[in-house]
């Protein structure tokens, strides 16, 4: 059994308990981790998650059940809540940041997102499930002890994502649009500088376009 890290599993309960409060749309693509979706709306100036992300028809697909601060073990915590009224089709989860600041190591965190698809699989027979890796930050890009953990977890999650055909593994660091020379997809150390908010962390409009561009690149053949 895994040590638990936090000592407060309710620690965000005020977040859930507003999420509680949206009207459930069953059979949606569900988003589902910490403030890189939490953000993508419309209290941070961006446009919503769910206009950017929507069938090629036009009609609705997703939903977006981030909670800002999240950790992966509070996304198991919170899943009766707010994952399985949902009855989604799909689920996009996005986890690793938070984890590591409260100890957490990338083998801990990967058997905990493991343990999430397990339940998923059993109540949404069907179900596809996109894991996201550890996503670039500016903030980061000097801390040596952060890329070695995050290069851990990529390669973990990865090998874990291989092993299931209802899994994709969704490269964040991989992906073009967060560098000024696409040949320099993947290095941590070359991440574009100019698409982040004060904190260094968060992204600007012009981030969550590239955001939208490459989850409309990853869920193209279910949307």
């Amino acid at each position: 059994m895994l040590e638990q890290k936090l000592t407060d599993l309710k620690r965000l309960e005020s977040r859930i308990e507003i999420m509680e409060q949206k009207p459930v749309e069953k059979g949606m693509i569900l988003f589902y981790g910490s403030s890189a979706f939490t953000r993508w709306c419309p209290k941070y100036d961006h446009r919503p998650l769910e206009e950017d992300i929507r069938m090629k028809d036009g009609s609705p697909a997703a939903v977006n059940n981030g909670f800002g601060g999240a950790t992966i073990e509070e996304g198991l915590y919170y899943y009766a809540r707010v994952v399985k009224p949902w009855e989604p089709r799909a689920i996009v989860l996005r986890f690793f940041p938070n984890d590591v600041s409260f100890g957490y190591t990338p083998d801990e965190i990967v058997a905990l997102l493991a343990q999430f698809c397990n339940w998923a699989r059993a109540d949404f027979p069907g179900v596809k499930l996109y894991l996201c890796d550890a996503m670039p930050h500016k903030r980061f890009v000097e801390n040596g002890t952060w890329k070695v953990l995050a290069k851990q977890f990529n390669k973990l999650l990865k090998e874990y994502c291989d092993s299931y055909a209802d899994c994709t593994y969704v490269s964040q660091v991989g992906w073009h649009g967060f560098y000024n020379d696409p040949a320099d997809a993947g290095d941590y150390g070359k991440i574009r500088q100019d698409i982040w908010v004060e904190d260094n962390i968060h992204m600007t409009q012009e981030g969550y376009d590239i955001y939208r561009d490459l989850f409309l690149n990853v869920l193209d053949d279910i949307l």
